[in-house]
């Protein structure tokens, strides 16, 4: 097993600086609020139900809000109810899907030189302390980045094998992994066909363009949990505990720990309460503009010195 002295813990914000297209979660929930899309019938009637039932309350309505009203409940009154949330939960999920997909679909290009640093840096560190990049965020930005670049001497490796259906053509034959672990999921991972949970045994991964993903998994939703407050049926199975425990075997053996673009949001509270477990590694917690109430509790949380209020991509270029 591999030791890494650093780990990076990249969160949206990570994302958002590196693709001004990525949307915010404000973002997101004022085109909830305000959404009119005959793909997704259900959904759209509960949120106007909704926001009529709260006095269309801001904090009721938030992308937050929704997910978990919709995504944790698990007491119903009959098969009726039972199957209309379940409707409900696959229209909200593939629709985040189709935002966040479809709004950041590549790096900016002024960035990419810049990540590209950041990646030999964490492959080729000049003092030698490797480092383990780990994140929250399931876009493919950094997966299209490699793509877009057959030269590049690096291959994109998730960590924990996963399967494939066909052998596709594979473009990282001699090239050094850059491991990053995705501990909430992935646009381009899927469950098998008819799998009700995730374990590791059933999560395909499927290139963008691949066999799997136009005649197998063309109308499925990616393996990824959403921002909800329950997250335990996403959770459900041994792929994600697979995932969390190589995480925190990580963490044990590293030296330092920054986290960027990641401010600890009340939807992961036991996020929190994990990582707080390798309080002292923390380095740096890298935050752009947050509010003054979440920069107060993180600064109460791991103390003012390491709380570095930078973009992303600005604390990665230094």
């Amino acid at each position: 097993m591999d030791t890494f002295k650093r780990i990076y813990v990249l969160g949206s914000g990570f994302s958002k600086s590196i693709s001004k297209d990525m949307p915010s979660m404000k973002g997101l929930t004022e085109e909830l609020r305000k959404a009119e899309d005959n793909k997704y019938p259900e959904l759209m009637e509960f949120i106007q139900n909704l926001k009529k039932k709260t006095n269309y309350s801001r904090e009721l309505t938030s992308m937050e809000a929704v997910c978990s009203l919709i995504l944790g409940r698990d007491i119903f009154y009959n098969s009726t109810v039972n199957l209309h949330y379940q409707i409900l939960q696959n229209q909200l999920v593939h629709w985040l899907y189709d935002k966040i997909d479809n709004a950041a679909k590549t790096v900016d290009p002024d960035k990419e030189e810049a990540i590209k640093q950041f990646i030999t840096g964490c492959v080729y560190p000049k003092d030698g302390r490797k480092a383990l990049v780990i994140t929250f965020n399931y876009d493919l930005l950094l997966e299209r980045l490699f793509a877009s670049m057959p030269d590049f001497p690096f291959c994109l490796d998730y960590v924990v094998q996963l399967n494939s259906y066909f052998n596709e053509k594979k473009s990282h034959v001699g090239k050094d992994p850059f491991p990053y672990l995705k501990l909430h999921g992935s646009f381009n991972w899927f469950r098998s066909p008819g799998s009700l949970v995730c374990d590791i045994d059933n999560v395909y991964l499927s290139e963008e363009h691949g066999y799997s993903r136009n005649l197998i998994h063309h109308n499925d939703i990616p393996v990824f949990v959403p921002m909800a407050f329950s997250k335990q049926s996403y959770l459900e199975g041994s792929f994600f505990n697979v995932l969390w425990n190589i995480a925190q075997r990580y963490l044990e053996m590293a030296e330092e720990i920054t986290f960027i673009g990641y401010g600890f949001p009340i939807t992961d509270l036991i996020n929190l309460a994990f990582f707080l477990n390798f309080k002292d590694k923390i380095k740096h917690v890298v935050i752009k503009g947050e509010e003054e109430k979440k920069q107060s509790r993180l600064e109460a949380l791991f103390g003012k010195e390491r709380i570095v209020d930078q973009d992303a991509i600005e604390y990665i270029s230094c």
